[in-house]
């Protein structure tokens, strides 16, 4: 690998490493089981429904086994449903939020998990290229190849970005707003709301464990989508 390589290796790899470690931090200090809230999630979907006008949508659990239905409503897991835990309560604010911004919740949710799929791919395949590339003579475009897929992960959570600050904006206000969390409460979830909007730019690192993770434990972490 030339000097240019190692540059953009270190560049992308370093971004992607500092945005890992502060989401894990973040969720490590504020994601705590102990910490619970008054209320549910089901209640919050409610309020930021309630806000958006959208009275008419209920909020209905949803096994995660489930394929989403293209029916009216907004379907959350029931973990989330009943769930007062803090992560709940974010996973329940932002889809209420999204479904009062989105005409079709349905096609949204199948894209995200297909651009999901395809980032965990381009990040597995990336790493593969990289390896080959540097142990096997005479395969060393392998490396710009690797290097090319890096390229277009963190491009694409660049442009992802702006809609998850956005979405963190309005769902942290509206919390605000509700007047059912204690200041600092408030605080750890304007934090946890944070690091969830910044987990594009993390997926070099974070893929491939959250891949085996999914592997051996066949679960979904709240936040996948």
């Amino acid at each position: 690998m030339g000097l240019i390589h190692w540059i953009f290796l270190i560049g992308t790899v370093g971004v992607s490493l500092c945005f890992t470690l502060y989401g894990r931090w973040v969720f490590w200090k504020y994601a705590q089981p102990q910490y619970q809230t008054a209320v549910t999630g089901c209640e919050v979907a409610r309020f930021v429904l309630d806000q958006a006008k959208l009275s008419q949508i209920g909020v209905t659990p949803l096994e995660p086994t489930e394929e989403y239905p293209s029916s009216e409503g907004l379907f959350v897991e029931p973990r989330v449903y009943g769930g007062r835990d803090f992560l709940s309560i974010l996973r329940a604010a932002r889809l209420a939020f999204l479904k009062g911004q989105l005409s079709n919740m349905t096609f949204w949710i199948r894209l995200k998990r297909r651009v999901a799929f395809v980032v965990r791919f381009m990040v597995l395949s990336g790493w593969v290229l990289l390896v080959l590339g540097r142990s096997v003579p005479g395969l060393q475009f392998f490396i710009n190849m690797g290097l090319g897929c890096f390229a277009t992960v963190m491009l694409m959570g660049m442009f992802d970005l702006p809609f998850e600050l956005e979405t963190k904006e309005k769902t942290t206000a509206l919390l605000y707003q509700s007047g059912s969390f204690q200041m600092n409460e408030l605080m750890y979830l304007k934090k946890l709301n944070q690091a969830i909007a910044f987990r594009g730019l993390s997926s070099l690192i974070r893929a491939p464990f959250d891949q085996c993770r999914c592997f051996w434990k066949k679960n979904r972490n709240l936040y996948d989508i």
